[in-house]
């Protein structure tokens, strides 16, 4: 595998899911980039900034640096993110969750890819959260391709089968096309991720900014599709969660990879 002339970026991936609806996202983090005719490690630049912006939600919403974000625990008030020792309300965790995602202004463009279902998803052989994630890799490659980069990706721990599916479609990873055919009757061609790095990464949350971020954006995702299916509960309802994915800044949404104005991919 040659390098790219775009250098090649690191795709944090995390997913949030009940019975009803599931989302997951990937996060594109800048690794490499050709800076001045010398290839330049840029990801320490962009951990500078997710810790600028850590710090930040500690003086507005008063959330330890260190205090591992999970988009569940913060949305329903649970975890002790008060100062790292007490209990939010319903008012102000979603108050906290908005201020942290519309804060996200420091991410590159197009920089998130979201794909939404249910457990009736279907793709390629695939159901439920596995053909989200095939969805996933399709536009991750779609992307990396159009930008001429290399990618490596990092999955939150306790998902083997991630593994699994990532080993595989570096070999086969059947595409459909919009057009719906690709020519001498073709409806699916093989566009393997065979740009990426040999084989996928686990990353332990706690541990890394960017699969919390990750983690948060699939849960605000989860949540707006939760509410599009008029299945939130009263106390979830009249704290707004369906519009958390609303506060994101629109130019970080991949919105090239789905059609969609919000930039979901929808299943």
């Amino acid at each position: 595998m040659r390098l790219e002339i775009g250098g090649m970026d690191v795709y944090y991936v995390d997913e949030s899911m009940d019975g009803s609806a599931l989302a997951i996202t990937a996060l594109a983090i800048p690794f490499l980039r050709l800076v001045d005719s010398t290839w330049t490690l840029v990801w320490e630049d962009q951990f500078s900034n997710i810790r600028d912006w850590r710090r930040r939600a500690r003086l507005t919403s008063r959330i330890p640096v260190a205090k591992e974000l999970k988009g569940e625990k913060l949305h329903s008030g649970r975890g002790r993110y008060k100062d790292g020792k007490h209990q939010l309300t319903h008012t102000e965790a979603a108050s906290a969750y908005r201020a942290l995602l519309s804060d996200t202004g420091f991410l590159p463009d197009l920089c998130l890819t979201t794909v939404v279902g249910t457990p009736a998803s279907f793709l390629f052989g695939h159901r439920s959260l596995e053909a989200l994630v095939v969805a996933l890799f399709q536009r991750i490659r779609r992307t990396s391709v159009d930008q001429n980069r290399n990618g490596m990706i990092f999955f939150d721990q306790g998902h083997g089968e991630y593994r699994k599916l990532y080993r595989k479609s570096r070999v086969y990873l059947p595409t459909g096309s919009r057009q719906r055919d690709w020519g001498q009757g073709q409806l699916t061609i093989n566009l393997p991720l065979d740009n990426f790095t040999k084989d996928a990464n686990i990353k332990e949350s706690e541990h890394s900014f960017f699969i919390q971020l990750a983690d948060l954006i699939s849960h605000a995702t989860f949540l707006k599709l939760k509410g599009e299916q008029v299945r939130l509960t009263a106390w979830q309802a009249a704290t707004g969660p369906s519009t958390f994915y609303d506060a994101i800044p629109l130019r970080v949404l991949n919105t090239r990879a789905s059609g969609d104005p919000q930039g979901m991919v929808r299943l």
